[in-house]
């Protein structure tokens, strides 16, 4: 099967996020049996064509002056014509910003699935007072076959597009976080993008200063652009000598980071994932979230802890209480949440996405077969 993959962004991006993680340690593995390029926007040290573990790799777009955006903004005008050119058996679009659906599914030759990795044209049309939210609720009745990261978001999208064939799909796990010893440490870690609004660091940073002191330290990892806000945001609440602010971290980095923490903290506003969570229960270690959704979902575990929306004086006690608790109930907290996730490897979740795929262009043959004998 030829396999078109659509992804606005890349792993080797500076600033990319996990949706670009989950194309690739999906695509390496379906590389095995199938023919994947994946299409990204150009960003800076990109090169037009890679080939990745099996995967090819194929820019759109260019940079135009110094406009940031300018990658993402002539790549979404450059993809029609590609698509238009692509021959392919099947299509995967992860939406994307700023309204997350494209013009794909009347242009494509082959079945398209879109991936719902980013959905938040409601939250970027009350910030640039564009009606972005009304372009994503006209595009949605072209697409008829989805994969959400939820299940939250795929009773969410089914409101949204009633009859449409909806796949829930979480993100996977590294198989070497599992292998991380259960032996807890001192610090209290944030992985993620470095945001002190949407992904609730300042938040974070405000119920950790609520912590009675000698705290236990505090280390904030992460791509982003409010590195130094953190740190002053730190520093206002006298916290800076405890706290941390690290930048982008790798795979080994990031296996290291978790091994040496006591407990994780996920504050983030909201998310389609929240691939942390399961990153942190693979490595034994309890999270301390918000209870929203979709992250009251991803960490049902017993050993995590759920605060009410948004309550920074709860979240504090939560990190309070993890602090001061026995090692001994670190470690079967850890346990609790490592077996939650034991089957959401990336080799489970490559399945499950395959067989969706090999459904939708088995689906797609079989309604082609029964227009051309009715015609």
């Amino acid at each position: 099967m030829r396999i078109l993959h659509i992804d606005p962004d890349d792993i080797d991006n500076p600033l990319s996020g996990g949706g670009p993680r989950r194309t690739f340690e999906i695509c390496r593995r379906l590389a095995q049996r199938h023919e994947i390029t994946v299409v990204t926007p150009t960003f800076p040290g990109s090169t037009p064509v890679l080939l990745r573990e099996g995967v090819r790799y194929v820019r759109l777009g260019r940079r135009v002056g110094n406009h940031g955006s300018s990658h993402h903004i002539t790549f979404f005008f450059a993809l029609p014509g590609l698509v238009r050119r692509q021959s392919c058996d099947l299509i995967v679009e992860d939406f994307m910003p700023p309204a997350s659906v494209t013009l794909t599914p009347l242009l494509a030759r082959a079945p398209v699935i879109a991936s719902v990795q980013w959905s938040y044209a409601r939250t970027l049309a009350q910030q640039y007072r564009v009606p972005f939210h009304w372009i994503e609720a006209a595009g949605l009745r072209f697409y008829n076959n989805f994969i959400t990261m939820s299940e939250d978001a795929r009773h969410d999208l089914l409101r949204r597009r009633p009859g449409a064939r909806i796949e829930a799909i979480g993100n996977g796990v590294s198989d070497d976080l599992f292998d991380v010893p259960e032996r807890p440490g001192d610090a209290i870690l944030y992985l993620g993008r470095v945001d002190l609004e949407r992904k609730g660091v300042g938040m974070l940073l405000e119920a950790y200063a609520r912590l009675p002191a000698p705290r236990p330290p505090l280390i904030i990892a992460g791509h982003g652009w409010e590195h130094a806000a953190t740190e002053r945001r730190a520093g206002e609440l006298g916290v800076a000598d405890t706290t941390r602010v690290l930048g982008r971290v790798d795979a080994v980095e990031r296996r290291e980071l978790l091994a040496a923490c006591r407990f994780a903290v996920f504050p983030s506003r909201e998310e389609t994932f929240g691939m942390v969570i399961t990153e942190a229960c693979a490595a034994s270690r309890p999270v301390i979230h918000f209870d929203v959704p979709p992250m009251n979902e991803i960490a049902q575990g017993a050993g995590n802890i759920a605060v009410p929306a948004f309550d920074i004086p709860l979240f504090a006690e939560a990190m309070a209480s993890l602090a001061r608790a026995r090692d001994a109930e670190i470690v079967a907290r850890g346990r609790d949440c490592r077996a939650h996730v034991q089957d959401q490897c990336w080799d489970a979740v490559a399945a499950r996405q395959e067989a969706f795929y090999l459904e939708t262009v088995e689906r797609a043959r079989q309604s082609g077969s029964a227009r051309l004998r009715s015609s």
